[in-house]
């Protein structure tokens, strides 16, 4: 039987590597992506299994569209990418701060989706990867949300646009990953510390949480337009 083929966008770290190698433990095979060879290349030798990779810079429209012409037909998407993040209070957001978010989140999601279309199986689908300050209210993240918020109202539009695709997105709250590293070890330790005791689960989600949940919104062929909270109860405030 031929494996069903994902497409992983951000799959050298974080969420994107795990989900890779969540998925090659299935009966998937898996094409990961990243902004140079060498992050691939490094990326596919903690994968392992039946998983390749492809040059894919979302900064790059051409190069988008000349990543996908190599990747050829696939059954599922999964945009996990990052990049600069808006953090602040709103009275001192920088606009180039805010514009530079949407330029690499939001725009480089609508790029490669749009990309994507023609090589995406009829019904496969797609993972739209946001954040939970999208789904909640906490001082000094409204440029986050107005990011992840846009993805998402995006998303379940696109549920009933790009029908029968399935298209859904995962909200994800504090997650240790390689998105904090620009901050030092004992602060970062003290900020998921922090955060993880005033959670109904005591705890920080980690990036195998969240691959579990992409794995169940790829293979569960009954949900689509779901916004699925992966949070520890945050938005429970």
């Amino acid at each position: 039987m031929k494996k069903e083929k994902v497409l992983v966008i951000g799959g050298s770290s974080g969420i994107g590597l795990a989900t890779a190698q969540r998925l090659t433990r299935e009966t998937y095979s898996v094409v990961i992506t990243a902004r140079t060879r060498a992050r691939v290349d490094q990326a596919l030798g903690r994968i392992g299994g039946a998983a390749s990779g492809q040059i894919l810079d979302y900064g790059d429209p051409a190069g988008i569209a000349a990543a996908f012409a190599q990747i050829g037909a696939f059954d599922h998407l999964l945009l996990a990418g990052a990049g600069p993040a808006a953090w602040g209070a709103f009275a001192e957001l920088s606009r180039d701060a805010l514009q530079a978010a949407f330029a690499s989140k939001f725009w480089g999601y609508f790029d490669t989706l749009q990309a994507a279309l023609p090589t995406l199986a009829d019904r496969g689908s797609i993972v739209l990867v946001g954040g939970a300050a999208a789904r909640i209210t906490l001082p000094g993240t409204a440029g986050l949300a107005a990011v992840n918020g846009a993805i998402e109202r995006m998303g379940l539009t696109l549920a009933k646009e790009l029908a029968p695709r399935r298209v859904n997105v995962l909200s994800p709250g504090l997650v240790d990953t390689p998105a904090y590293d620009w901050m030092a070890p004992e602060a970062r330790r003290g900020m998921l510390e922090g955060t993880a005791a005033k959670l109904p689960v005591q705890r920080y989600g980690t990036a195998e949480d969240i691959a579990e949940a992409v794995l169940f919104l790829v293979r569960s062929s009954y949900v689509t337009g779901a916004v699925l909270d992966v949070d520890g109860g945050a938005r429970l405030g």
